[in-house]
């Protein structure tokens, strides 16, 4: 038998955790003092305290432990749980630096507007271009990333084909309704359709010429590309243009790295002459 204080020492829990759980019925000392009503425990006992704190850590309500307690779940079954929970706190973790990196990017637009840099915005004319590509509603940018991980691995590159792109044909960026576009140029003048994952397939078509477009070179991070997309927006107003059609996305060096810090991408916007006003 242990003392609360020896238990909670071996256990690694508080005093306060012990008797709180001895409250409520959930781990009973096996033992109490009649006289001094110390509170002893037995070794036997460590494995449904563990039991306990595992369910609690992966975010389980005392009512929800009560009742797995009864129910006798096995250490498969919480190791099952276990990985639902880490995948989802991965999920969460990306997201969050995702987030931070949106916010450095908009940070890095501001401080490049405040100090009045060039807006580096080149326009050039996109001939006609043939493709093999795919139009999808995705629910979010990242299940765009997903898709591409799909195009790329179904179009090799050791191939004389061409650069992959993407198109959102959306009126603006909507979670859950996004109409994507993505696929790549190729040489040839047809090609038989290609199929990818739940369905899909990449078809042939050809991407239409397009006299003027606004085309900005943005390195690295994928969020970075909001820099791009900021310095078009204010040079056409700057310069007396409006945008004039759904933009592109032209990866000029896929990435190698897991997080697409050495990826190099062109945003393409068509623009034309604003009218006079």
């Amino acid at each position: 038998m242990f003392t609360i204080g020896e238990f909670s020492r071996l256990a690694q829990v508080s005093k306060r955790l012990l008797r709180y759980y001895d409250e409520i019925g959930l781990l009973k000392p096996a033992y109490i003092d009649r006289f001094t009503s110390y509170r002893y425990y037995s070794a036997e006992q460590m494995p449904r305290l563990n039991r306990i704190l595992a369910l609690k850590d992966l975010g389980l309500s005392l009512d929800q432990i009560r009742l797995m307690l009864s129910e006798q779940i096995s250490t498969d079954e919480l190791q099952g749980m276990l990985l639902l929970k880490k995948a989802e706190i991965e999920q969460q973790l990306q997201e969050e630096v995702q987030r931070i990196r949106t916010i450095e990017a908009r940070l890095q637009f501001l401080r490049s507007a405040e100090a009045g840099e060039p807006y580096d915005v080149v326009v050039k004319s996109i001939p006609a271009q043939p493709v093999l590509s795919v139009r999808t509603v995705l629910d979010t940018l990242e299940d765009g990333m997903s898709l591409f991980g799909q195009i790329r691995s179904a179009l090799p590159e050791k191939t004389d084909n061409g650069l992959f792109f993407t198109i959102l044909h959306s009126d603006g960026i909507e979670e859950g309704n996004l109409d994507v576009e993505i696929g790549r140029t190729i040489t040839a003048k047809t090609h038989a359709p290609v199929p990818l994952e739940g369905g899909l397939q990449l078809s042939f078509h050809e991407l239409p010429a397009v006299e003027m477009m606004a085309t900005f070179v943005e390195k690295g991070l994928s969020a970075n590309l909001i820099i791009g997309y900021s310095m078009i927006g204010t040079w056409a107003e700057a310069n007396g243009y409006r945008l004039a059609g759904v933009p592109r996305e032209v990866a000029l060096q896929l990435p190698q790295a897991a997080d697409w810090s050495d990826s190099i991408a062109e945003i393409q916007f068509p623009v034309e002459p604003a009218p006079q006003t």
